[in-house]
């Protein structure tokens, strides 16, 4: 009877459970701040560092957008796990705890690991149990287009906006074949937009280190590469944005893992400089009730 509870009726239950639990905070972003998280690898840190300042003014978030490096935080954060908890795993974590080395047609590694990581940190694992409204933006590589996840499992929609090409293997939902949210939107203001928030603040953290030198490696040919190609044309995801801020961290290597402190600091002081332009767009003349925090300690 046992083995049957556990191959049939216990998972039947679990998704039951899933469904039918859906917080009282998942309702539509009408009021607050939302926030467009954008791609960056290590500099992403410096979303940790925003959000450290938001709650620190008691700024209510009322929506997430992320890509790549943004929607895996921009989740952590979005399930209910507090900043704390993201600043020690985030001061941990080094590439091979997410990503795994087999070279193939596809890519160079796969970040089949990450899944692993979300199931033991995150505190939800579908968007409909998120504490705060969730979109992951992904590529995807047959249309061109911008696939937006916003329902369902966020480990292979995340999975799949940190798929960056060339070095990761593009993850497969459904029909698509999906690839790093950042070809697509480097900062994710037009998701963050479509969740329904007053205001929505961008946090750009950027590929690339313009210091003149040339690419030490094949992933720096392929980032410069993408960004050059993005640096050119019209950058319309940025008119979504009410404010957009971008952290000091372009000297910061993409795989500087070690250097998160620094890094967060550099988000709290970019986010610092920008929270009188907040509370004037939010209406704030003075903090809001700390109960109005989306995440709880």
């Amino acid at each position: 009877m046992s083995a049957l509870y556990n191959a049939l009726i216990g998972p039947l239950l679990e998704q039951w459970r899933r469904a039918t639990r859906v917080p009282a905070r998942m309702k539509p972003a009408t009021a607050g701040l939302g926030l467009a998280l954008g791609g960056g690898f290590a500099r992403g840190f410096a979303h940790i560092g925003v959000l450290e300042e938001l709650e620190a003014n008691h700024i209510p978030v009322s929506c997430i957008a992320g890509t790549s490096v943004g929607s895996i935080l921009g989740a952590a954060y979005a399930s209910g796990l507090p900043l704390a908890r993201i600043r020690d795993v985030c001061g941990n974590i080094r590439l091979k705890d997410f990503s795994r080395w087999r070279v193939s047609r596809m890519g160079l590694s796969s970040n089949d690991r990450m899944a692993s990581l979300i199931r033991r940190c995150f505190g939800a694992l579908t968007f409909e149990e998120m504490r705060i409204p969730l979109a992951v933006v992904t590529t995807d590589l047959s249309t061109g287009e911008p696939i937006v996840f916003t329902r369902g499992d966020v480990i292979e929609p995340i999975r799949a906006s940190c798929a960056f090409p060339g070095l990761f293997e593009p993850v497969t939902i459904g029909a698509h074949c999906l690839a790093d949210g950042g070809l697509v939107a480097p900062v994710p203001t037009r998701a963050a937009a479509a969740l329904g928030p007053r205001h929505v603040l961008g946090v750009d953290v950027g590929f690339n280190n313009w210091n003149s030198q040339a690419p030490a490696n094949i992933f720096q040919v392929i980032s410069r590469s993408i960004s050059i190609a993005q640096k050119h044309r019209n950058p319309s995801w940025e008119r979504f944005a009410d404010v957009m801020i971008s952290p000091d961290v372009q000297h910061v290597e993409w795989d500087a893992f070690d250097r998160a402190e620094q890094v967060i600091a550099a988000g709290r002081q970019a986010m610092r400089a920008a929270l009188p332009r907040m509370r004037e767009l939010l209406h704030l003349t003075q903090f809001v009730p700390p109960q109005t925090s989306p995440v709880a300690a």
